[in-house]
């Protein structure tokens, strides 16, 4: 069979110096947000027993993705190990998962293409080196609080949170922030803020 020629992938430009509270540096709305699994969605500690293996999920990085789906941004997790337990969470959550993939940047630009989206409109958070590739592409590099020093060193903001402890929902809360959509979070939950009077007439009403 002759040789399938890969497809060309996009130069990954400079990035800038990792920054606890960097501005995202994206004109326009966000489209995609490219997550790691191992170390990322999760704390990287994988349990293996008979039955296949394991992993622990931090709830409010999950509902956070929820949000961003809705919101229209699109949540594509992409690991270099397959896991069922992997992929049962994220059919939970209703998140496109890709596992066991050799080649991160070449299934990146396939959604790319499908999603009619540009490197320069997507966000990319990872933990580690099988990372870089992608966060030098896109538009926004996030590295999380526990990251290895070299992924820190090519992303633009670092999450307070280290990975599978809530650094995906800081980042997904300044996604929406960012669109513009934030408010609609809170407004869902009862939670925007109102004026401390505001709330005592309905109190009083």
């Amino acid at each position: 069979m002759p040789e399938r020629r890969r497809a060309p992938v996009t130069p990954a430009p400079p990035r800038k110096t990792a920054s606890r509270g960097a501005r995202i540096p994206i004109r326009g709305a966000v489209r995609v947000l490219f997550l790691d699994v191992d170390g990322t969605l999760t704390d990287g500690v994988i349990g293996v027993d008979a039955r296949g293996d394991s992993r622990s999920f931090w709830i409010r990085d999950g509902l956070s993705m929820q949000w961003a789906q809705r919101l229209g941004v699109r949540v594509v997790a992409i690991s270099g190990r397959a896991s069922a337990a992997v992929d049962v969470r994220m059919q939970d959550l209703g998140v496109e998962y890709h596992g066991g993939v050799q080649d991160k940047v070449e299934v990146a630009e396939r959604v790319l293409a499908r999603e009619g989206a540009r490197w320069e409109q997507c966000v990319m958070v990872g933990d580690d080196l099988p990372d870089v590739a992608m966060m030098r592409r896109a538009g926004w590099a996030v590295a999380v609080g526990d990251a290895q020093p070299e992924v820190v060193a090519v992303a633009e903001r670092r999450t307070h949170a280290p990975g599978g402890r809530g650094a995906v929902r800081e980042v997904v809360e300044a996604i929406l922030r960012h669109n513009r959509v934030w408010d609609q979070v809170l407004e869902r939950y009862e939670a925007a803020s109102a004026p401390r009077e505001a709330r005592s007439r309905r109190r009083r009403a």
